[in-house]
Formats: C-alpha cells, structure tokens, sequence
C-alpha cells in the first residue's frame, strides 16, 4: 500500500510499508515556485498603495462629472463600481494564483478559509465577466456619442438600435461564461487523484492539488481541456479585435461625417475623443485579453515556461487599475482634478519644508544674538 503526501516544498514523497530504515523519496517534476513569498508581499504593498486611486475615481465620477457627460457619467460609474469589485478580488478577496499551462489553480484570497474554493472561482469568473461588460457598456456609451455628434436628433429606429447594441454586447461578454462554469468538475477529489496518478509522467501539474484550496478548472481528460482553452481563447481574441475594430470604424465615420460640417476645433475635439477611445480599446486588449488568452494558448500547447505565471497574474489582476488610470487620462474633467490635488500636496510639502528651513535659521539667528 502507498501512502502520497503532496508538499509545497517542492517534492513528493512516497512512503511504502516496507521494512525499517527502508523508503523511496522521489523529487516533485513541479517547474514552478509555488510560494514566491517575494511576489506576494510586492502584491500585497502594492494593493494598499493603489486602492486609494478607486476611492478618488468614485468621488470623480459623481462628484467631477459636468452636465453635458449625461448618461455617460452612469456608464463610467457603472464601470468604475464593477472595476473596484473586481480589483478586490483580484487582490485581497479571492486572489487566484494560476500554474501556467497547468488546467490547476490556487485561491489565495482571505475568503478561503470561508468558502469553498471552486465556488470562488466560479464567483470570480462572474465578476471578471460582469466587469467585461461594464467596459464594452462604456465603449459602446462612447461609440454612440461618437455617432450622435453629427446628429443630435435620435428616432425611434436609432434608439432601438443603440438598444440592440447593448444587448449585443451584454451576450457577446456572456457567451463563454457557461462553458467555463460547467467545464468545473463537481468531483474535485477525483479530478486531483487523476491528476496525482499521472504525476510521475505529467510535468505540468503543481505539487499542490490536494490542498482545500486548490481548484482544477477542467476535466484532466485532455479532450476536455483542450475544449475548454479554446473556447476561452475565442472569447478573449474575438472581444479583443472586436473592440479596436469597432473603435477604428467609428473613427473612420465621425471623420467622414464632419469633414466639410464641423470647425476645426470641433474637428480637433472629435478627432481627440476618438483618438482616446481607441486607445483605451488598446489598454482593455493589452491588460485583459492578451494575458488571457497567453493564459489558455499554454495550456493548448503545453508551453512550460514558469515565468508566465507571474507575467499573467500581475497584468490580468491589473486591468482594473488600468481602466481607473484610463479614466484619469483620457477624462479632461478628472484629470483637472487628479493634477489639482497633486499640485496642492506638492506645494503644501514644499511649503512644509521651507517653513522648516526659516524656523531653523531664526533659531540659529537668536542663538547667535
């Protein structure tokens, strides 16, 4: 009889009932380092060092916004709000730690000792997704003021049309999600034994399966594996070309519309709008679809390189704090604001520092007297 006992000290350990003094120690094939205590602590002084900046996008959004934004400050708040719920989980609450190509992942978050893990994942897979469409709700927003600013008259057929749009993309976010729920074993316990049965020639499971906080995304059979990282790859490629191409078409409209209509600071403007809508398309693909879909391209082909790991933990957790900083940079209003405040604590410290210096050459003065 064989006893397993998986460690996180980077091996395995097989102890057989045979005579005293006698044992086989056979070393994990494991490629990563399971607990980058280094990473971790970086991760968790940068959390507290960022989440400040989703309090003042919250303040900004309802309290900066101007009156001619509309129903755009609602699509941005709407988006700020799904962005800070999934920074939290991304970073505190839930925090998956994935083992690139391996189909196996680690909830790191508080919540764990909690909740069960692969309803957590499964939670999280929901608030990823629901902050996917607050983006493309955002995006669609911006598109539609894009049209609408060479006719500011809206009929029927123009409000239904913006309406499907919404639809539109509300079920192109949504599509996958199904498929990466129902592709969750219900038996974990067995999809880990078949994962361990095949340790000895598989390189590209953790030593970590059997802990309550391990969770197997898919069913080891490789058919289903396989199945399940293509399905997501589609999703995150076709989301991705989908955005900027629809960002350059609309692009390319608006110039055409206000050629010969519009000023040329109206046109400056437009042309500016524009610009920052298709690059806050880039900075969604860069920060969610590309390390994504790197995610699920390694485990289709079997990429072992352990550095991926912390290149598509630290960029996928990161795009919430890339659409606040988006929000900054692309919203005159917001930004006014961010360099007002940075300006006033710059000053005050420099205000600071040189009272400091008189009140040290007074004292020197009337120590001199």
């Amino acid at each position: 009889m064989t006893y397993i006992n998986l460690r996180n000290s980077g091996f395995l350990e097989f102890s057989h009932k045979l005579p005293r003094n006698m044992s086989t120690v056979v070393y994990s094939k494991s490629i990563w380092n399971e607990n980058p205590i280094f990473y971790f602590i970086f991760k968790r002084a940068y959390f507290v060092m960022i989440t400040p900046l989703y309090s003042l996008a919250h303040y900004c959004v309802l309290r900066r916004s101007p009156k001619n934004f509309e129903s755009l400050k609602w699509f941005l708040y709407f988006h700020v709000f799904c962005t800070t719920i999934e920074w939290f989980c991304a970073w505190f609450l839930i925090d998956i730690y994935d083992f690139e190509p391996s189909i196996v992942l680690r909830i790191d978050g508080v919540l764990r000792y909690f909740v069960d893990s692969v309803l957590l994942f499964r939670v999280f897979s929901v608030v990823e997704d629901v902050s996917s469409i607050s983006a493309l709700f955002l995006f669609c927003n911006r598109l539609i003021i894009i049209v609408n600013m060479a006719r500011r008259q809206k009929s029927v057929l123009r409000q239904f049309s913006e309406l499907l749009l919404y639809s539109f993309a509300f079920v192109f976010c949504l599509w996958s999600l199904p498929f990466t729920l129902s592709a969750v074993p219900e038996n974990q316990q067995l999809a880990k034994k078949i994962i361990i049965e095949t340790f000895q020639t598989e390189q590209y499971y953790p030593d970590c399966p059997m802990e309550p906080n391990a969770v197997v995304v898919s069913s080891p059979v490789t058919e289903s594996e396989n199945f399940a990282a293509e399905i997501e790859i589609a999703s995150w490629v076709v989301i991705g070309l989908a955005i900027i191409v629809s960002a350059k078409i609309s692009y390319s409209f608006l110039e055409r519309r206000t050629k010969n209509n519009m000023s040329e600071v109206t046109k400056k403007m437009n042309k500016k709008f524009s610009q920052r809508t298709v690059f806050q398309a880039l900075i969604y693909v860069t920060f969610a679809a590309v390390p994504y879909t790197i995610l699920y391209l390694s485990i289709l082909f079997r990429i072992r390189i352990y550095e991926l790991a912390y290149l598509i933990d630290f960029f996928s957790e990161n795009h919430p704090t890339a659409c606040i900083v988006s929000i900054f940079l692309f919203y005159d209003p917001y930004q006014q604001f961010l360099l007002k405040i940075l300006k006033f604590r710059f000053a005050k410290k420099n205000a600071s520092k040189l009272s400091s210096e008189f009140s040290g050459q007074d004292r020197t003065t009337i120590t001199k007297i």
